[in-house]
């Protein structure tokens, strides 16, 4: 292929990949994803323990939003979705005793483990 081919699309690429936001200011909102399967005989004892977890990350300082919710199809699936005011509140959150008191009563429950998708918000 000759230069003039691929030189175009790729000049293309490299202004986008250079004009994309940094990665990594913690001012930034940060949104995070969680998707949690419970063994079937646990689905409802794991549905509650989730919602606790919610609402304890909805009483913390810097949770702009925390909500759970069960899949419709598959009732020992749930999805967590959670928006905070910037990275540090959420490792906060992680890092408070209450946090780690309930992941340690769902973490015998599950299926497979969490899947956890962190990310910045960007407007």
């Amino acid at each position: 292929m000759s230069a003039k081919k691929w030189l175009l699309p790729f000049l293309a690429l490299a202004s986008l990949a250079f004009a994309a936001p940094g990665s990594g200011r913690a001012d930034q909102q940060q949104y995070v994803v969680t998707y949690v399967e419970f063994l079937p005989a646990f689905k409802e004892v794991g549905g509650e323990l989730i919602e606790r977890l919610a609402a304890f990350g909805r009483a913390q300082p810097g949770a702009i939003s925390f909500s759970s919710n069960a899949e419709i199809e598959r009732s020992n699936f749930y999805v967590l979705i959670e928006l905070w005011k910037d990275a540090k509140s959420r490792q906060t959150f992680e890092n408070k005793h209450g946090t780690q008191a309930l992941l340690d009563q769902i973490r015998p429950l599950l299926e497979a483990p969490f899947d956890e998708r962190p990310g910045t918000l960007v407007e």
